[in-house]
C-alpha cells in the first residue's frame, strides 16, 4: 500500500525494525507492533499534537475522511480527517464513549458526566466474603496525574504489647524525636545497624513523602492516592488472634492502625488520599496465618477512612480526563506457604508457630471454646490445612485475574501485589508465569515489594526475569524492617524510599526517591519512562509477516 511505502521509504532504524532494500519490505514483529501503534506515518510514540496528529498521510492523500492514525487512536478518536496535501493535518471528528470531543483537537472525559459510582459495600460477613470483588470506580478531571507506591513500611511498637509508648522504642533514648515512635524489625541477620538511619527508616520516608506531597500540592498536583504493596505491620501482622471472636468493626480501634498509619502518614500530611493495599506474608504472621489478617480487610469499612482493602484480591477502575486504568490487586502469600514441617522461619503454614514461637496464644487469645491452629471464620482450620488453602486461594484468584486483565479495554493495566515477578506464584495447573501473562494481556506495570529495597525494572533482565516491555518496580524500602542493602547517611542508596508516579495517556514516569539521609535531604535516584505496551493479538499478527511493496 502507499502507506507501507511512504514508511518503508522514509524509516530505516530499527525501533520500527523495516529494512529499504531492492527486495521487498520484511515488517518483524517489533516492526508492525510500531505500525499498529503509531499509524502510518513518522511516529513510533503515540503522543497526540493540539489541532492535529504529528501523523503525517503519504503526500498524495487528498483531503477528507481517513483511518485515524496510531497516536489519534490511542486518544479516543474514531473518526478523522486529513486536510490535503503534503502541509496538511489530521484532526479528530468523533470520540469513543464516554469521550467528547473537546475543541476539535482531543477527546475528553468530565467526571460530571460519567455514571455515579456504586456505594461502597458494607462490612462482609467473614474477610473472604468480597474476594474477586470490583470496587466502584473512582474519577479525576485531570490529564496528568501523580500518585505514590510503598511497601514494607510498618514499624514495631513494642514487641510483646504492639503499642508504642514513652519507652517502646529502643532508639529513642539516643534520638528524643523517636519517642513513643514504631522502629524497624531488625532482619540483616547478622549485619550492624546503620545508625542512626536504620533506626528511622521509616519516620524518614514518611517525611520524604510529605515534602513531596507538600511540593506537589504547591503546583497544584495533588498525589491522588497510594499503592501499597503489604507488609503493612511488622513483625507479624495485627497484633489479634484471627479467631479471638471480637466483631468486625473492632478493627476500627486497634492502635497499630492509629499508632503506626494515622499518625505516621496523617491526612494534614499526605492529604485525604486513599491506600488501596494487598497484605503480605507479614500480614499473616510472617512464621504464621492465625494473626489478625482479617483486620486489615475490615479497616477498609470504617466510615471516612483512607485504607482500602476490601478483600484478599479484588480490582478497580480509574477514570481521568483523557485516560482509563484498570489495576488488579493480588495475595500472593502461596509464595511463603510450605508443608508445615518445613522452614519454620519463613513459612507461613510453620506447625512450629501455629500457634507456637512469634504466634503464641497467650499473647494472642483465641475465643473461649475456639481451636488456637484455626482461623474459624474463614481457614485455616490448621497447619496440614493451610498449604491446600493458600492454593485454593491462588488457584481461585488466578482464573479470575487471567480473565479479567485479558479481557480489560483500558488504556493502563497496573498490577499491585507483594512479591516480585521474580517469583513464580501457584503450583501445577495453577503456575503463573509473569512473562506470559504480561506479554498477552499487554500489562503495562507491576508495582510490588517484599525486598527491602528500591529498585525499578524495565525492558531489561534481573535474576532471570524478563517482563521485555512490561515495567516492574519493588518498594518495600518504607522503612518498616531493616533493608537488605545498607542504607548511607547521605541518602545516596536504594535502602529505603518511595515511588512518585507521573501518569498521562502516554506514559507513566516513575522517580525513586530516596529516604534522605541525616540531612532529610530530597534525591531522586532514578527516573524512567513506561510507555504503553500492546496486547499479545497484535504483536503476534506480526510474527514472519512479509508485505511486499
Amino acid at each position: 500500500s502507499s502507506c507501507v511505502q511512504s514508511i518503508c521509504a522514509t524509516r530505516t532504524d530499527v525501533v520500527i525494525g523495516l529494512m529499504w532494500q531492492a527486495r521487498p519490505c520484511i515488517l518483524t514483529v517489533a516492526g508492525l507492533a510500531a505500525l499498529l501503534l503509531a499509524g502510518c506515518g513518522d511516529n513510533t510514540k503515540p503522543t497526540p499534537a493540539p489541532g492535529g496528529s504529528t501523523t503525517t498521510p503519504h503526500p498524495d492523500t487528498p483531503a477528507g475522511p481517513i483511518d485515524c492514525p496510531g497516536d489519534l487512536k490511542r486518544g479516543h478518536c474514531t473518526k478523522c480527517y486529513y486536510s490535503g496535501g503534503s502541509g496538511g493535518q489530521t484532526s479528530c471528528q468523533a470520540c469513543s464513549s464516554p469521550y467528547k470531543l473537546s475543541d476539535q483537537t482531543k477527546c475528553v472525559v468530565s467526571c460530571s458526566d460519567m455514571p455515579k459510582p456504586a456505594e461502597k459495600p458494607g462490612m462482609p460477613t467473614n474477610a473472604q466474603s468480597y474476594n474477586g470483588i470490583t470496587w466502584p470506580s473512582t474519577c479525576f478531571d485531570e490529564e496528568e496525574i501523580h500518585f505514590f507506591t510503598v511497601g514494607d513500611w510498618g514499624g514495631v511498637c513494642d514487641w510483646n504489647t504492639g503499642k508504642c509508648s514513652d519507652g517502646s522504642n529502643p532508639y529513642a533514648g539516643q534520638y528524643p524525636e523517636l519517642k513513643g515512635k514504631p522502629f524497624p524489625m531488625p532482619n540483616r541477620h547478622g549485619a550492624p545497624l546503620q545508625e542512626p538511619v536504620d533506626y528511622m527508616a521509616q519516620n524518614l520516608v514518611a517525611s520524604r513523602m510529605k515534602e513531596k506531597a507538600e511540593e506537589l500540592k504547591k503546583e497544584g498536583k495533588d498525589p491522588k492516592f497510594v499503592l501499597n504493596v503489604g507488609d503493612n505491620f511488622y513483625p507479624g501482622g495485627v497484633d489479634r488472634h484471627c479467631s479471638d471472636g471480637s466483631p468486625n468493626d473492632a478493627a476500627f480501634t486497634q492502635s497499630q492502625f492509629a499508632q503506626v498509619f494515622e499518625q505516621m502518614y496523617p491526612v494534614e500530611d499526605l492529604g485525604n488520599i486513599e491506600w488501596w493495599s494487598v497484605l503480605g506474608n507479614h500480614d499473616y504472621g510472617g512464621v504464621c496465618y492465625i494473626k489478625g489478617w482479617d483486620q486489615q480487610i475490615f479497616y477498609t469499612y470504617k466510615p471516612n477512612g483512607r485504607w482500602v482493602m476490601p478483600a484478599q484480591y479484588w480490582r478497580r477502575s480509574v477514570q481521568f480526563k483523557t485516560f482509563s486504568v484498570d489495576l488488579y490487586f493480588l495475595d500472593t502469600n502461596i509464595l511463603d506457604s510450605f508443608s508445615p514441617d518445613v522452614d519454620p522461619g519463613h513459612n507461613l503454614c510453620s506447625s512450629k508457630s501455629n500457634p507456637g514461637e512469634h504466634c503464641e496464644l497467650d499473647k494472642y487469645p483465641v475465643k473461649n471454646g475456639t481451636d488456637g491452629a484455626s482461623c474459624s471464620a474463614t481457614g485455616p482450620m490448621s497447619p496440614q490445612d493451610c498449604v491446600s488453602w493458600f492454593e485454593k486461594l491462588w488457584s481461585d484468584q488466578k482464573k479470575w485475574f487471567v480473565d479479567a486483565v485479558q479481557k480489560s479495554e483500558a488504556d493502563w493495566q497496573i498490577v499491585v501485589m507483594h512479591h516480585p515477578p521474580s517469583y513464580t506464584p501457584g503450583r501445577g495447573e495453577s503456575v503463573l508465569h509473569w512473562t506470559d501473562i504480561a506479554r498477552e494481556a499487554g500489562i503495562d506495570l507491576i508495582v510490588t515489594g517484599h525486598k527491602h529495597e528500591q529498585k525499578v525494572y524495565y525492558k531489561r533482565e534481573f535474576a532471570g526475569t524478563d517482563l521485555e516491555g512490561t515495567a516492574w518496580v519493588i518498594t518495600g524500602g518504607g522503612g518498616g524492617v531493616t533493608s537488605d542493602v545498607l542504607p548511607t547517611s547521605s541518602g545516596q542508596d536504594d535502602a529505603y524510599g518511595f515511588m512518585d508516579m507521573r501518569m498521562s495517556l502516554d506514559e507513566i514516569e516513575i522517580t525513586a526517591i530516596s529516604h534522605g539521609g541525616t540531612r532529610n535531604a530530597y534525591i531522586e535516584r532514578s527516573k524512567t519512562t513506561v510507555t504503553p505496551r500492546l496486547k499479545a493479538e497484535l504483536s503476534d499478527a506480526a510474527t514472519s509477516l512479509e508485505i511486499t511493496v
